[in-house]
């Protein structure tokens, strides 16, 4: 358990699926409003001092998916 104020883990992985990044209005290709509040997050969660390593999904890619 961390102490309180102090993150629990110094170190994290967040992999984000690239559907979750898609654009509201067309639904497909990496939205900008969505980014801008993902990434204002990861830098808040930096500014704990937490270490962020950030794995975007690519699978529809790889499978082929329209």
């Amino acid at each position: 358990m961390a102490e309180a104020g102090k993150p629990a883990y110094k170190r994290v992985l967040l992999k984000i699926s690239g559907e979750a990044l898609a654009d509201r209005t067309s639904g497909y290709g990496i939205g900008t409003d969505v980014l801008r509040v993902v990434a204002g997050e990861i830098a808040d969660i930096n500014k704990l001092g937490v270490e962020m390593a950030v794995v975007v999904g690519g699978g529809n890619i790889w499978r082929g998916a329209q």
